[in-house]
């Protein structure tokens, strides 16, 4: 797993100030385009914290600046150059444990008890995407809670684009015995995977590279209960069909990565492949497709 606390050659840190619709979508354009992204909870007005390599900061100013636009919103960001960073007390100030329904998401640093009857994912900050904190990956966490008490028995998991793996964790904490796949496209995001899989004891997962379900990896492991998908909307509409194929007859897809005002064509690509939205969660403007194959 790369190292969340170990310093880049010529480190920079920018900080953005814009309204927090337009930080969610900054964050999930360059989620692999950057070292690390916090969520400052203490702060006056929505900032995002990114740490990058300083030779990347005009093109990335420029998408931060484009996105905004976009959005018809202005963004203000302010650039520093970082020496001697404590990293340890920044992530343990910038992530702090909390609660989305019974998951309890803390990292390595947390040194509060565990509360009573809650699910904990133990996820350390780092470069990879998906620590709980962002709409899209709590929406998740509450459609994976809301499902299991539809349905108590699941056997096959498959978490794509799985990021941190944090979903693919609560898969597993919450159907015991269930088998776990994680695929990312992402090398990185795979190697964290694997820690995080270690750190929380779980034996019964694993995690590659794969670009979404082409590999042969993917297609030998057959029909799976369950398939969650936190990407972007039109990934997910290009992958509709391959999507199908992978959910068993009965089986729940979860999407998410979409805006509100996307759902419909997000919707209209998976309905063509036989899937039937059955609940959708609306956190801010992010939207969590919960779908049944028919």
């Amino acid at each position: 797993m790369k190292n969340p606390f170990a310093q880049p050659k010529l480190p920079m840190q920018l900080t953005i100030e814009a309204p927090k619709e337009t930080l969610d979508i900054v964050e999930l354009v360059l989620e692999d385009e950057v070292l690390s992204i916090t969520r400052p909870i203490d702060t006056h007005t929505p900032q995002l914290i990114l740490l990058i390599e300083d030779a990347h900061q005009k093109a990335i100013e420029t998408r931060i600046h484009d996105i905004a636009k976009q959005q018809a919103q202005s963004a203000k960001i302010h650039g520093a150059m970082l020496r001697d960073i404590d990293w340890v007390t920044k992530v343990q100030k910038d992530f702090p444990p909390f609660m989305v329904g019974r998951c309890y998401i803390y990292g390595s640093h947390a040194t509060q008890p565990i509360p009573a009857n809650s699910i904990p994912l133990k996820i350390d900050a780092a470069a990879a995407f998906g620590t709980g904190e962002h709409d899209t990956t709590a929406g998740c966490l509450l459609a994976l809670q809301w499902l299991k008490k539809k349905q108590k028995h699941v056997r096959h998991v498959l978490d794509m684009g799985c990021g941190t793996a944090i979903l693919a964790i609560a898969a597993a904490k919450l159907w015991r015995g269930a088998r776990i796949s994680a695929y990312d496209n992402d090398a990185g995001a795979v190697r964290t995977s694997r820690e995080n899989f270690a750190c929380n004891r779980l034996r019964r997962m694993h995690a590659h590279v794969s670009d979404g379900y082409k590999t042969q990896r993917v297609k030998r492991e057959g029909k799976h209960d369950v398939v969650v998908a936190n990407i972007l909307a039109r990934p997910l509409m290009r992958m509709a069909r391959a999507a199908s194929q992978s959910v068993a007859p009965n089986g729940t897809l979860i999407l998410s990565g979409l805006l509100n005002h996307q759902e419909n064509m997000v919707l209209a690509a998976h309905r063509y492949h036989g899937l039937r939205l059955t609940k959708r969660i609306r956190r801010g403007r992010w939207s969590v497709l919960i779908l049944k194959k028919y």
